[in-house]
């Protein structure tokens, strides 16, 4: 399915109440929209593994803010860990997923931001087959074993590891759906030295939420 909607938009628009758009699971939800563009350079090799280490390539294309903001930080911090990359484009991250739903006709903004705190604007959905049908791909892959395309499996992927199980798919049995999120996550990656800066990239959102204090696994 084609949505043209960025793996960071997708996850973002499945972070959101389905009745009133507000923003839940956010910590998750910010933690897995800043992985994205980070996954992103590694499969396309604006990232790879080198020594043990994360090391940026290229430039990215034009028009890839995101990826561009966190390969500055992989080549100006090239000692930090890479969680630390995640966190500094986090806000960036989140805020750039909520506009891009905006500026597509998926959702429309309500209310204010107060002192920078997520979930302060909701977002509701403006067409309702967009999250429909992104949620019915899902469940298609994840439930009924049809093929992954190249961003569902990075969707799939970044949903199992940052624990967004019951956001994906909430009216499916959310055992199920985790022990068929992690077997797609843990055999539709690549091998060789991308599947090892994958593994690294998805590292860093596990170690990035483990740090976050008061976070049930």
């Amino acid at each position: 399915m084609d949505t043209g909607l960025t793996v960071g938009e997708r996850i973002a628009l499945l972070g959101l109440d389905q009745r009133d758009g507000t923003p839940r699971d956010h910590l998750r939800v910010g933690a897995a929209v800043a992985a994205a563009p980070l996954l992103r350079l590694v499969r396309t090799g604006g990232v790879v593994a080198r020594d043990g280490k994360l090391v940026a390539t290229g430039v990215p294309a034009p028009g890839e803010p995101l990826a561009a903001a966190v390969a500055a930080q992989v080549r100006e911090h090239p000692e930090a860990r890479p969680q630390s990359w995640l966190l500094a484009v986090r806000d960036q991250a989140v805020t750039t997923a909520y506009e891009g739903l905006r500026a597509k006709g998926v959702v429309h903004r309500e209310g204010r931001k107060v002192l920078g705190a997520f979930g302060s604007y909701r977002y509701p959905v403006t067409d309702a087959s967009v999250p429909e049908a992104l949620r019915s791909e899902l469940a298609g892959v994840v439930l009924d074993g049809a093929a992954a395309g190249p961003e569902t499996a990075e969707l799939i992927t970044l949903l199992h590891h940052a624990g967004l199980h019951a956001r994906a798919l909430p009216d499916a049995d959310p055992d199920v759906v985790k022990e068929r999120m992690g077997e797609l996550a843990a055999t539709t990656g690549p091998s060789g030295a991308v599947g090892e800066a994958v593994a690294a990239a998805l590292a860093a959102l596990t170690v990035l939420l483990v740090g976050i204090p008061g976070l049930a696994g």
